[in-house]
């Protein structure tokens, strides 16, 4: 029989390094919000077989669930680029250096 014991452990929410970075780039106001949502995640304690995502306004969070280590991980912040109505109608481009 599966011991009981950690099934009421709240998990713990943690920055993967490879995003630390990201999270420097971010004002205090935007990270509280990614940080409130990735604790409500954790407070709901629902794994993820693969990488999540949700957004906070341009940004997308993307994050992972590990319920044998009842770990919340933030994996990686990407910015969403919007079509400008000047740029709307260009076919995307790469991005260039600098």
């Amino acid at each position: 029989m599966k011991s009981q014991r950690n099934t009421h452990r709240p998990y713990t929410v943690e920055i993967a390094a490879a995003a630390w970075s990201q999270v420097a780039r971010l004002s205090q106001e935007r990270y509280r919000d990614i940080q409130a949502r990735l604790e409500g995640v954790a407070a709901l304690a629902t794994p993820t077989p693969e990488p999540a995502t949700f957004q906070v306004e341009e940004l997308t969070v993307h994050y992972v669930v590990d319920a044998r280590r009842r770990l919340v991980t933030l994996l990686d912040i990407t910015r969403e680029r919007s079509a400008s109505a000047k740029g709307a109608s260009r076919p995307p481009t790469t991005r260039s250096p600098g």
